[in-house]
């Protein structure tokens, strides 16, 4: 984690150097899609890993704004925290049933609790990656490139909660154990 922290306030100093505006995001490169929502992406897996690049490109956006805005950061980070929760809801929700039993439940969510923790950090690795090929000179594309992915996320958040009470009602009915900390 520490390697992650000291890559993404690298890119956040180039970034802040070169100037890049982060404001503007609507005709640049996005890691995701963003024609549709993510919710109408047939293919669970591409839509899981749409979500896990939300989650790694809210992680380095929150890591990024940390110094300067340590409230706004916190915010965005949980907006990742909910990605990952999205990530794993979007694996089950087709599978769901009114009367679904614990053992099938637990058999459905072995995957996805998985891929909740895993799949975020595949796609951190290989968003990172893209921007050490970038160098210095693409720190500014770079910014463009991470903001407009934040942008696109953020226009799903209303998916997003969907499957945060999806979450949340699974949890409340003893399906879901919580993790013991």
């Amino acid at each position: 984690m520490k390697q992650f922290e000291t890559k993404i306030k690298f890119l956040a100093m180039l970034i802040s150097l070169f100037g890049a505006s982060l404001a503007s995001a609507a005709d640049d490169p996005a890691y995701v899609d963003g024609s549709k929502p993510f919710v109408e992406i047939e293919d669970v897996n591409r839509q899981a890993e749409t979500w896990a690049v939300c989650a790694a490109s809210y992680d380095i956006m929150s890591t990024i704004m940390e110094p300067k805005a340590p409230d706004r950061a916190k915010q965005i980070a949980d907006l990742g925290m909910g990605a990952r929760v999205a990530l794993g809801m979007s694996m089950v929700a087709n599978e769901l049933e009114p009367d679904i039993s614990q053992e099938r439940f637990n058999e459905l969510w072995a995957s996805p609790s998985l891929a909740m923790a895993e799949m975020p950090q595949v796609q951190l690795n290989s968003i990172l990656s893209d921007a050490e090929s970038m160098g210095t000179e693409g720190a500014e594309a770079f910014g463009k490139k991470i903001n407009a992915t934040v942008v696109i996320c953020i226009d799903n958040l209303k998916s997003q909660q969907m499957y945060i009470d999806t979450w949340q009602q699974l949890a409340e009915s003893g399906l879901l154990q919580m993790p013991q900390n």
